[in-house]
């Protein structure tokens, strides 16, 4: 029996440790202020992707496994084939309009195409 663990797992299993998703905040009312970046909320699965030796590993907030998402992770790793990362982000199926489709993520027959969005 092999017991050695392969170095994805054990960043992974590192990384859990010290990165972790951050909460989102209610805030009672809106502010302003030009240190905080706005974004839209999107509908989809908040995940960390760990990004080492080649490959990126999806993980839930809970650091379970995205399995269902293998390929968006393979398609992460390609793009960024050198990278050593963390990247806190949500997992998102949007339509023709641009709209996401939560119920997308949940269909077995849904194809799984991916596609970046810049990260700055």
């Amino acid at each position: 029996m092999n017991t050695e663990v392969h170095p994805i797992w054990y960043s992974v299993y590192i990384s859990m440790q010290i990165f972790q998703s951050m909460p989102l905040l209610k805030r009672a009312a809106p502010f302003d202020d030009p240190d905080w970046i706005y974004e839209l909320k999107m509908d989809g699965f908040r995940a960390l992707a760990v990004i080492e030796h080649g490959r990126a590993q999806l993980l839930s907030r809970n650091g379970h496994p995205f399995a269902a998402f293998a390929d968006l992770g393979k398609q992460i790793a390609a793009a960024l084939p050198n990278a050593k990362a963390v990247i806190d982000g949500e997992i998102c199926s949007l339509d023709r309009r641009g709209k996401p489709q939560f119920k997308n993520l949940m269909s077995p027959w849904e194809p799984r195409r991916a596609f970046s969005h810049s990260i700055c």
